[in-house]
C-alpha cells in the first residue's frame, strides 16, 4: 500500500496483524473463561452439598467440572466468541484504531479478517467439542453424579419434606432429636414391581459402618400392598435399611443423547426409528452439533459487518454498538426458538441451517457495502499533524485537504 510519501510495508502489516490477533485471542480466552465458569457453577450446584457432607471429594468435583466443559463449549461457544469480537472491535473503533487502519488503506474485509479468523477457529474448536469430546466425557460426569446421589449422609436429610434415599425409596420425618436420631418417621418403598410398602415409626437412628450408614427404624408398623390388592400389616421393634448400598453401575441412568456419536444421532438404529418423536429429537440433536460451530462464524461476521464499516463519530458508534448487541441477542433467541420448533418434525431440519447462513450473508454484505463507500467515508477523516514532517507520511486518502 503506497501513500503520499511512504508506504505500509510487509513488516508494518505483520506488526498490525500480530496486534489484532493477540488482542482478539486474549479477549476470546477471557470471555470463554468467564462464561464457562458461570455455566459450570450452575450445572454442578447440586453437587456442592455432597462435597460439604463429605460424600464426594474435591477431586471428583473437579473431574465432573472438566467432563462438563465440552457441553458448555458446545452450547455457549457462539456467544463466547461473539462477545469477544464485539467488545474488541468496539474498543478499537472507540480509540480510533479502526480509523487509523482505514487511513492506512486497509479495506473493511482486511480489518475484519482477524475477527473472522477467530470465528473460524472457534467453530473448529466447537466442532471438536460437540462431535468428539462430548460423547466421551459426559458419561464420566453422569457416573459420578449418579453415584453421589446414592451416597446418603444424615445431615443431608431435611425435616418435613420427602427425602429420596434411593430410586423408589423415600423418607420423611418430623424433627431431629439428636445428630443421629429422628422422630416421626414415614418411609415409602415401591422398588419392587407390584409391591408397595409404607412404614410409620416412632424414630430412626443412623449408624455409621465402613464409610456408609445404616438406618435402624424403631417401634413402628409396616403396611405392604401386593399386586392382588391384599394388605399385610406387621408391627416391629426395629429393622434396618443400608443407605447408599447401590453401586454406580446400578445407579447409572440410561444413556442420553449427549453420549451418542453424531453418526448414531443422524442415522439412529431401528429401535429408535420405531418411535417418531424420539427419532426426530435424535436427528435434530445431530444437526445441532453441526449448526452451533457454523453459528460461531455467522455471529462473528454479523457483528463485524455492523461494527467495522461506517463513519467515525460517537453517535454512530453508539448506534452501531446497540445494533450489534441487538442482532447478537436476536440471533441467539432465534436459534433457540428454531431448534425447539424443529424438534416436532424432521422435515424442518433445513431451517436450522438458514440462521447461520443468513447471519453470515448479512455480515458479508455489510462489509462489502462498507468497502464500496470507502471514498465517501474517508472524506470525514481528518488528520491535524503538529509536525509538518509528519504530514508527508500521511496517505493521500486521508491527507488534510
Amino acid at each position: 500500500m503506497q501513500g503520499a510519501g511512504g508506504s505500509v510495508g510487509a513488516a508494518g502489516l505483520t506488526t498490525i496483524a500480530r496486534y489484532l490477533y493477540g488482542r482478539l485471542l486474549l479477549a476470546t480466552l477471557a470471555a470463554m473463561t468467564a462464561l464457562a465458569t458461570m455455566e459450570l457453577l450452575y450445572k454442578t450446584h447440586d453437587l456442592y452439598r455432597f462435597v460439604v457432607a463429605g460424600l464426594i471429594s474435591a477431586t471428583e468435583l473437579a473431574v465432573v467440572c472438566a467432563a462438563f466443559l465440552p457441553v458448555v463449549f458446545y452450547h455457549a461457544a457462539p456467544e463466547m466468541v461473539t462477545i469477544a469480537v464485539l467488545a474488541r472491535y468496539y474498543l478499537w473503533r472507540q480509540h480510533n484504531e479502526i480509523l487509523t487502519l482505514r487511513g492506512a488503506g486497509l479495506s473493511c474485509w482486511q480489518i475484519a479478517r482477524p475477527g473472522l479468523a477467530v470465528g473460524v477457529c472457534a467453530a473448529l474448536f466447537t466442532a471438536s467439542m460437540a462431535m468428539y469430546a462430548l460423547p466421551r466425557s459426559i458419561g464420566v460426569a453422569e457416573n459420578i453424579r449418579a453415584a453421589a446421589e446414592l451416597r446418603i449422609a444424615p445431615p443431608m436429610l431435611q425435616e418435613g419434606i420427602s427425602n429420596e434415599l434411593a430410586p423408589g425409596l423415600s423418607i420423611s420425618f418430623q424433627r431431629w432429636r439428636t445428630s443421629d436420631v429422628i422422630d416421626g418417621v414415614v418411609l415409602t418403598d415401591d422398588r419392587e414391581p407390584g409391591r408397595f410398602s409404607f412404614v410409620n415409626a416412632a424414630r430412626a437412628q443412623f449408624i455409621e459402618a465402613g464409610g456408609s450408614y445404616v438406618m435402624v427404624i424403631q417401634k413402628g408398623m409396616r403396611f405392604t400392598q401386593t399386586a392382588t390388592g391384599d394388605v399385610d400389616r406387621v408391627s416391629f421393634e426395629e429393622f434396618s435399611i443400608p443407605l447408599g448400598g447401590e453401586t454406580p453401575s446400578t445407579a447409572r441412568k440410561a444413556n442420553g443423547y449427549y453420549e451418542q456419536s453424531i453418526a448414531f444421532l443422524l442415522s439412529p438404529p431401528e429401535e429408535v426409528r420405531q418411535n417418531p418423536q424420539l427419532w426426530t429429537i435424535c436427528v435434530m440433536e445431530g444437526h445441532h452439533r453441526i449448526i452451533n460451530p457454523l453459528r460461531c462464524i455467522g455471529c462473528v461476521l454479523l457483528v463485524l459487518g455492523i461494527l467495522v464499516p461506517g463513519r467515525q463519530g460517537y453517535t454512530e458508534l453508539f448506534a452501531r454498538l446497540v445494533l450489534a448487541l441487538g442482532a447478537a441477542f436476536a440471533e441467539n433467541t432465534a436459534s433457540t426458538v428454531i431448534f425447539a420448533m424443529t424438534q416436532r418434525t424432521m422435515e424442518a431440519a433445513p431451517l436450522l441451517y438458514i440462521l447461520p447462513l443468513l447471519s453470515a450473508g448479512i455480515g458479508a454484505l455489510l462489509l462489502c457495502a462498507g468497502d464500496s463507500h470507502f471514498g465517501r467515508w474517508a472524506r470525514w477523516v481528518t488528520f491535524r499533524p503538529a509536525d509538518p514532517a509528519f504530514a508527508s507520511d500521511v496517505p493521500e486518502a486521508v491527507a488534510l485537504e
